[in-house]
C-alpha cells in the first residue's frame, strides 16, 4: 500500500438518477497505479470521482463499522441474534474488534484517497480545474478526519501523503488539532466549490458550497462553537440551494437519490456486473427480516418507537410493524418478524418491485450522509444555545410543518387529525432547557436510524446536567440510570479503542486511548 495505491473507478457504482443522466452514469474507467499517476486534468478528474465512490462503496458497502461507530452504542437500535454487535450494547467490545479495525483501515484509506488529489493539484496547468479537484479533495478529507475523530478523538493525523518512510509510522494528532484542518479544509472548499445550481444537472451528485457549509456547520456545533454553527447553518438555509422535500416517506425512496434534501449523495445503485458476493448491500443485509432474505440482525428500539409523538406520520414512515404489507411480496400478506422484535426499519423497505431478481438484498438504496433537515435543526439549536428563542424556533417549527404533510398545527386540528387534537403541536416555549431538550428530540424522531445518533449524545452529555439543564453529565445518566446499562462509562466509552494490532506494529509510537 506504500508504494502502490490503485483507484478503483467503477463510476457505475456512484450515485446515480432513475430520471435523469448525471457525471456518474459513465462505463467503468480502469485502474489507475500511483506509480504511474500524472497530474493531468483527465487523470485527477479520475482521481477525484474516486473519492464520491468512497461513500458509495468502501463505506457505505462494507456496512459494519456504520453500526458499530455510529448507532450500536445509543437507543434507536436493538440486536436480534448478532454477538459481534451486542458487544457494543453492552459495552464489552475489545481493543482487538475487528469492526473498529476495519473501520480504522477504511478512513485512513479514504484519506490517502484524497491527499493523493490535493498534493498534486498545485502543478496541474489549468488553474480553475485545479481548484475545483482540490475543493472536492478537501471536503471529503474533511469528512473523514471529522467522522476519524468523533469515533478515537486523538488520532493521527494525515495533512499530505507520506513521502518519506519515516512518515508512513506517526504519533497521535490531537482533537483540537485534527479539527482545524477539518474547518480549514472545508473554508477551502465553501470558497471554490459551486452552488448546486452552477454545477448543473449534468453533476447532480457532486458536494457543493452548501455541502461544505453544512457539514462546517455541524463541526461547530459538536465543538459546541455555537456562533459559527448558526453562521454556516443559515448560510446554506438563507442560500436556496436545498429545501425540505415535500413527502418524508418518499425522502428515504431509491428514486430520489438527488432530491432537494440530500446534501450528500451516496447511494448504491444495484449492479448485476458486480461479482456474486457483492451484490447483496449489507445495509439492507443488517436492516432487514430473516423472512424477506436477510440476515435480520439490527432492529429500531422500542424506546426509540415510544419516544414519537401521537399521530407523527414520521412514525409510519419509519417504523415497519407486524401488521404492514410490503406491496407486490407475500401476496400482500403481513411478513414474519422473529421474536426479537416487532418493528424494521422502514427507510429501507420498498415494494417488492424495487427487489432486483426478487431478493431483498438486491436493491438500490439511499442512505443520508448530511441533508438539510439536520441543517435547521443545528439552526435551531444553536440559536437557542445562544438565547436567540424566536429564531430557534422559528426552525424548529420548519421541521415539524413538513413532518404534518406541509400543515400548520391549527390546519391540522381543522382537518380532524389526532380525534380532533391535532398532531405534533408547534412548540412555544421560551425556556432555554425546556427548548433544548425538544430540539434533541426532534433530531432523534427526524434523524432516526441514520446514523446520528450515538454521537448526539456523546456531545449531549458535555452540554447538559441529567435534567437537561447546562452542564454535563446528560447522557451518562440516560444510559446508566434511566437505560440501566450501569457498565457504561463516559470517559471510556465517548471513543472508540485503537486497533490493538495498529498500536503493536507501531513500535510505541502510536498510543492507545488513555482510558483503554
Amino acid at each position: 500500500m506504500k508504494n502502490i495505491i490503485k483507484f478503483i473507478v467503477v463510476l457505475e457504482l456512484f450515485v446515480t438518477s432513475s430520471c435523469k443522466k448525471s457525471f456518474l452514469d459513465k462505463e467503468p474507467l480502469g485502474v489507475l497505479s500511483s506509480a504511474t499517476f500524472s497530474a493531468d486534468t483527465t487523470t485527477l478528474g479520475l482521481a477525484v470521482n474516486r473519492l464520491y465512490g468512497s461513500i458509495a462503496w468502501r463505506e457505505f458497502r462494507i456496512g459494519q463499522h456504520q453500526y458499530s461507530t455510529k448507532e450500536m452504542c445509543g437507543d434507536d437500535f436493538i440486536v436480534g441474534g448478532n454477538a459481534d454487535f451486542k458487544v457494543f450494547q453492552d459495552y464489552s467490545y475489545l481493543t482487538d474488534n475487528y469492526m473498529i479495525e476495519r473501520y480504522w483501515g477504511r478512513a485512513f484509506e479514504n484519506i490517502h484517497y484524497c491527499n493523493v488529489v490535493i498534493d498534486r493539484t498545485s502543478t496541474l496547468k489549468a488553474p480553475y480545474s485545479a481548484q475545483l479537484f482540490e475543493a472536492q479533495a478537501k471536503y471529503f478529507r474533511a469528512y473523514y478526519n471529522f467522522d476519524l475523530t468523533n469515533v478515537f478523538g486523538d488520532a493521527p493525523l494525515r495533512a499530505h501523503d507520506p513521502v518519506s518512510t519515516a512518515e508512513y509510522n506517526i504519533p497521535k494528532s490531537s482533537h483540537a488539532d485534527i479539527i482545524k484542518l477539518v474547518i480549514s479544509d472545508l473554508k477551502y472548499a465553501i470558497d471554490h466549490l459551486p452552488t448546486r445550481s452552477q454545477w448543473g444537472t449534468a453533476n447532480l451528485g457532486r458536494v457543493t458550497k452548501g455541502t461544505a457549509q453544512g457539514l462546517l456547520s455541524k463541526v461547530y456545533l459538536y465543538e459546541q462553537d455555537y456562533a459559527n454553527a448558526k453562521l454556516y447553518a443559515e448560510a446554506v438555509i438563507n442560500g436556496g440551494e436545498y429545501s425540505l422535500y415535500s413527502n418524508y416517506r418518499n425522502l428515504f425512496s431509491p428514486d430520489q437519490l438527488y432530491s432537494s434534501e440530500n446534501m450528500m449523495p451516496g447511494g448504491f445503485i444495484y449492479n448485476t456486473s458486480l461479482p456474486a458476493g457483492r451484490q447483496y448491500g449489507p445495509y439492507l443485509q443488517y436492516q432487514g427480516l430473516p423472512s424477506l432474505g436477510s440476515n435480520g440482525d439490527i432492529f429500531p428500539s422500542p424506546n426509540l418507537v415510544s419516544s414519537y409523538e401521537k399521530g407523527d406520520p414520521r412514525m409510519s414512515a419509519t417504523i415497519f410493524t407486524k401488521t404492514d404489507i410490503i406491496p407486490g411480496f407475500n401476496n400482500n400478506q403481513p411478513v414474519t418478524f422473529p421474536a426479537s422484535t416487532n418493528y424494521a426499519n422502514k427507510k429501507v423497505i420498498w415494494p417488492y418491485s424495487y427487489w432486483n431478481g426478487g431478493n431483498f438484498n438486491f436493491q438500490s438504496v439511499n442512505p443520508m450522509y448530511l441533508r438539510y433537515a439536520d441543517i435547521i435543526l443545528i439552526a435551531a439549536e444553536a440559536n437557542n444555545e445562544l438565547g436567540n428563542i424566536s429564531d430557534a424556533l422559528k426552525y424548529l417549527e420548519m421541521i415539524r410543518f413538513r413532518a404534518r404533510g406541509n400543515k400548520t398545527f391549527a390546519a391540522s386540528v381543522a382537518a380532524g387529525e389526532n380525534d380532533g387534537a391535532g398532531i405534533l403541536p408547534q412548540i412555544i416555549t421560551t425556556d432555554k432547557t425546556t427548548l433544548r431538550l425538544a430540539i434533541w428530540h426532534e433530531r432523534r424522531i427526524e434523524l432516526a436510524l441514520e446514523f446520528n445518533r450515538w454521537y448526539d449524545l456523546v456531545r449531549y452529555n458535555k452540554v447538559a446536567g441529567p435534567n437537561g439543564s447546562s452542564g454535563t453529565g446528560y447522557t451518562e445518566n440516560l444510559l446508566k440510570t434511566v437505560y440501566g446499562r450501569t457498565n457504561f462509562n463516559y470517559a471510556k466509552f465517548s471513543h472508540f479503542p485503537i486497533p490493538q494490532t495498529f498500536v503493536t506494529s507501531s513500535n510505541g509510537v502510536l498510543k492507545q486511548n488513555g482510558a483503554w
